[in-house]
C-alpha cells in the first residue's frame, strides 16, 4: 500500500516540477517576444540579434520539453521561429521555413482551436503560399472562432490584401468576418481598412 502511494507522489512531484520549469521558460520567451514587438514599434528597421534569438528559441524549446503537449507553447515557438525566418535563420536543410511545421504541430495538438488555424494561415501568407492550405486554414479558423477578435482581424487583413487571389467562396467568408468586425470593433476595422485599401 505504501509503495503505490510513494510512486503516485513521485509522479505528481515530477509533473509539478515540469510545469514550474516550463512556466519559467515560457515567461522568459514571452518577455523576449514582447520586447521585440515593442522595439519594432518604436525603432524603424529594428532587427533581432542572432544570439538573443537563439537564446529565445532555446527557451521555447525548453518550455516545450517540459510540457510537450501544449499547443500554446507550440504557437509561441512558431512565433520565435517566424522571427528567425525573417532574418534567414530558421530554415530547414531544404531551405523551407521551419515555423510552418510548428504551426501545424499546434493545430494537431488542438484541432478545435481557432487561433492556431488563423496564425497558420497568416504564416502561409507571409511566405506567399496562397494556396488551398491557406484557404482551408482561413475557413477552419472562421468556423471555430467566428466572434474572436484576433480571428476576425486576421481574416479581414488577408481578405483585403489577397482579394482576387482567393476563391469566391472563401472571399465571401472573409467578407462576412469583416462585417462582424465592423459591428463589434468599428475603430479597429477602420484602421485595417486604411492600412489595407482595396485595389
Amino acid at each position: 500500500m505504501v509503495l503505490p502511494g510513494i510512486a503516485l507522489l513521485a509522479v505528481a512531484f515530477n509533473t509539478a516540477w515540469n510545469l514550474v520549469q516550463s512556466e519559467v521558460w515560457r515567461s522568459q520567451t514571452e518577455d523576449f517576444l514582447d520586447h521585440w514587438v515593442a522595439e519594432a514599434k518604436t525603432e524603424a528597421g529594428f532587427t533581432v540579434d542572432k544570439e538573443e534569438w537563439l537564446l529565445t528559441l532555446a527557451g521555447a524549446d525548453n518550455a516545450l520539453d517540459n510540457m510537450p503537449g501544449s499547443p500554446e507553447l507550440q504557437m509561441m515557438r512558431a512565433q520565435v521561429l517566424n522571427r528567425g525566418v525573417q532574418n534567414g535563420w530558421a530554415v530547414n536543410d531544404s531551405g523551407e521555413p521551419m515555423e510552418l511545421d510548428a504551426w501545424q504541430q499546434a493545430i494537431l495538438q488542438r484541432p478545435g482551436w481557432p487561433y492556431s488555424w488563423s496564425s497558420y494561415a497568416q504564416a502561409r501568407s507571409q511566405r506567399s503560399l496562397i494556396d488551398q492550405q491557406l484557404e482551408q486554414a482561413l475557413v477552419r479558423a472562421d468556423q471555430l472562432g467566428p466572434w474572436e477578435q484576433q480571428v476576425m482581424e486576421n481574416a479581414t487583413i488577408l481578405g483585403r490584401y489577397y482579394r482576387g487571389w482567393l476563391s469566391e467562396p472563401v472571399q465571401n467568408i472573409l467578407d462576412d468576418s469583416q462585417q462582424r468586425l465592423v459591428k463589434l470593433y468599428p475603430h479597429r476595422a477602420k484602421q485595417i481598412e486604411r492600412q489595407y485599401p482595396l485595389p
